[in-house]
């Protein structure tokens, strides 16, 4: 029974996820000091958000471990 609700909430989460990213296929101009690109809104987004998590995975590894230290 749960692998089908496992299965549905993956399908749907896919389904999400599959709308969003055709509704941001526009290009908009990234610009970073002297570099500019025009890349789709759905790429920024998700590199966005992968930077985001690898800072804070990061930050997260390093608090950790600066507590199991001490």
């Amino acid at each position: 029974m749960s692998q089908y609700i496992t299965t549905a909430l993956a399908i749907i989460a896919i389904l999400i996820i599959s709308i969003f990213a055709i509704q941001n296929l526009s290009p908009v101009e990234v610009t970073f000091l002297i570099w500019s690109a025009s890349i789709s809104k759905i790429i920024v987004i998700i590199g966005t958000y992968v930077l985001g998590m690898l800072t804070g995975g990061g930050l997260l590894f390093l608090i950790k471990g600066y507590f199991n230290a001490t």
